[in-house]
């Protein structure tokens, strides 16, 4: 008989053994052990965060005293409402993920003027 076989013979006597013992519990067993290897593995690996990163944002329809358009850095993520003042006036913009021909990102104006 070859090794596989008695391998696979040993499994399925084992499991025999094991569903037999514990009857109806196997499967509470079998999950509360799945939960506590996964609670085990991700208690001994946790996540590091990552660190704020700054990043330059152009507000879209502004334009500076040397015509190109007005930059805004910081580390706020996409979605934050921001009102940097443009031009004397406090404007309403919101941080997206779009990125721009440039590198930056870009800050759609949410208010008319």
């Amino acid at each position: 008989m070859p090794m596989s076989n008695l391998v696979s013979l040993a499994l399925e006597k084992g499991l025999d053994l094991l569903g037999t013992s514990l009857g109806p519990w196997l499967f509470v067993v079998l999950l509360v052990a799945a939960a506590a290897g996964t609670w085990l593995f991700r208690r001994s690996h946790p996540v590091q965060p990552e660190p704020p990163r700054v990043r330059s944002f152009t507000l879209l329809r502004t334009e500076g005293a040397d015509g190109v358009a007005v930059q805004y850095e910081t580390t706020r993520p996409a979605g934050t409402r921001i009102t940097p003042w443009v031009d004397g006036y406090q404007r309403l913009y919101e941080l997206t993920d779009v990125r721009l021909e440039d590198g930056s990102y870009a800050a759609e104006p949410l208010d008319q003027l």
